[in-house]
Parts: C-alpha cells; structure tokens; sequence
C-alpha cells in the first residue's frame, strides 16, 4: 500500500479532496443533519485531520476540515495513512479493519456507521484528486 509522503502533501490533497467534496450538496446536506465531529489521526505521516459538521465555519458553512484544531470530536479514528489512503478509495473493508487493529474508533460506533453511508458517494472524488496531482502511484 502506498501512504502520503508528509503531511504537507497529505494536507494539500485532503484540502483539495473537501473542496470538491463539498460541491456533492446532496451529501453536505446529508453529513450536516449529523452534527458530529470526527477527528482523524493519523500515523506515517503524524496528522490530525478534523471535520466539523456541529459548528458553521467562517463563512457560516457546515462541513469545515481543519488540521491541528481544538475542537473536542464525538468521534476519533487513527489508522496509518496507507489505511485511510485506502479508506478514502472505497477499498478498506473498516469493520475488518477495525477488528486487525489497522482501525481504532474512540466515539460512538452507531454514529460512525451512520457516517460511513452517507460519505459512500465520495470515494469517486477521492481517486480523481489523486489523478488531478499526479499521484497515479497512491492509486489503488
């Protein structure tokens, strides 16, 4: 599998990933009704991704993905970045991941699955930023 070579190129390609992502409405409208936090942390490279659909952003929107923030999440999810590369591609099968201890969960699994159907329609936009950056070597 292949992971982010630093968390410069990881950031670059998550903010690019949620600017795209966000223009998916239907999904946004989705993952809002959910009003959670999800904090990503990741190994290999160390970093901590969060998305909030609780607190309106800047510029009032729902859905704001920062790194290093201090907002409290409901959720927490660590895994090493080969694992989310391969999560946000649609091809980790996370209960299986979960229960390999390639996946930790700290939060509420009800809600965490509830999540995991509605981003579903995403993992097409994923593998397109990967192209758009030349990343064809990350694709899986």
């Amino acid at each position: 599998m292949t992971g982010f070579e630093s968390k410069e190129q990881f950031q670059e390609i998550f903010n690019k990933f949620w600017t795209k992502a966000k223009e998916h409405t239907e999904i946004m409208e989705k993952l809002a009704k959910s009003q959670v936090v999800v904090r990503f942390d990741i190994e290999d490279p160390e970093v901590h991704m969060t998305i909030n659909f609780r607190d309106p952003g800047p510029s009032g929107e729902i859905g704001t993905l920062t790194f290093d923030s201090d907002v409290e999440p409901e959720i927490s999810v660590w895994s090493k970045s080969e694992t989310t590369n391969k999560f946000w591609q649609g091809k980790l099968n996370t209960t299986v991941a979960m229960a390999r201890g390639q996946v930790k969960l700290d939060g509420s699994v009800a809600k965490a699955l509830g999540l995991l159907s509605k981003i579903k329609p995403l993992y097409d936009v994923y593998p397109e930023i990967l192209k758009e950056m030349g990343l064809n070597h990350m694709l899986l």
